[in-house]
């Protein structure tokens, strides 16, 4: 941690491996509880990376095994999948989910007509996999790819 004080403050512990890599990143709300990061729209309170030759995958927990899905609220996706060019630019992304149907059937329409409203909204917000021009949680990292946060070449 790089701050003195934690004590009444929102911040992000962060993990990086033995090569310079963010590995977990962990948000904290002033009362030193496991909080979602920002408006809570992509992230949950443990984001953990997982690094191959050319991609970074970033994953959402709500508790240090549990994956996060709330898609009783929003349909956000738990992964993203980040692949890197030869230049360590984002290629494309892959948004994964996970559902859990352990719903009746008026959560299930609700879920399909909330899809639906998502779907046409996804050029306005910027949801869609072209374009997410850098690694969501990096923007609360330091360690990051060896220090580097790979953007989209526009």
């Amino acid at each position: 941690m790089n701050i003195k004080e934690i004590k009444g403050k929102n911040y992000v512990k962060e993990l990086v491996d033995s090569i310079g890599r963010t590995k977990q990143l962990e948000f904290y709300n002033t009362n030193g509880h496991l909080d979602y990061p920002g408006s809570g729209y992509y992230g949950s309170p443990i984001i953990k990376y997982h690094y191959e030759p050319k991609s970074i995958i970033e994953t959402a927990y709500i508790s240090d095994i549990d994956l996060a899905n709330d898609f009783m609220f929003s349909e956000v996706p738990n992964q993203i999948v980040y692949d890197l060019n030869n230049s360590g630019e984002i290629e494309n992304t892959t948004f994964r989910y996970k559902v859990e149907f352990n719903l009746d059937k008026e959560q299930i329409d609700k879920i399909i007509e909330n899809f639906k409203l998502y779907r046409n909204l996804i050029p306005e917000t910027g949801m869609e996999s072209y374009t997410m021009d850098s690694v969501f949680g990096y923007q609360f990292a330091s360690g990051k790819l060896k220090g580097f946060n790979p953007k989209r070449n526009k």
